[in-house]
């Protein structure tokens, strides 16, 4: 019996955050499945309080941390807190696992990687959060 490779039932497309002229319309880009839920995940971890107008409950824990003694206990509750966070308001993706470490006083290396729950694609995203002052 021959298999045959079936379309997923939804394409995911965002809007390009660089806001690049595509070459041919000369209308804004897009990012489509993969790469458009991580820039999704990127801009939910990087955000702060106060960045959505209106709704200031939407924040991304990592800024709570960020001058939190990097021990282990700290670095396992924010894991718990990033994973609740983006089971939230990121609805299309299956986290594997979240790590977090601290590579430098005020530095947090954050890494996210799961599937995406419609095209059972793997992904991994890798911030980097400092404080400059």
């Amino acid at each position: 019996m021959a298999t045959t490779l079936k379309k997923p039932v939804r394409d995911y497309i965002d809007v390009d955050f660089s806001f690049a002229k595509h070459p041919l319309s000369k209308n804004v880009s897009f990012k489509t499945n993969v790469n458009s839920v991580k820039q999704s995940i990127k801009h939910l971890l990087l955000l702060r309080s106060g960045d959505k107008p209106f709704h200031p409950e939407i924040k991304s824990p990592i800024y709570d941390y960020l001058f939190e003694n990097g021990s282990s206990v700290v670095q396992v509750v924010l894991e718990g807190e990033i994973k609740k966070y983006l089971s939230v308001y990121e609805p299309r993706i299956e986290i594997t696992y979240v790590k977090v470490s601290y590579t430098a006083p005020n530095d947090l290396r954050c890494e996210v990687a799961g599937t995406i729950i419609n095209l059972q694609e793997p992904f991994t995203v890798s911030i980097l959060v400092e404080r400059l002052r």
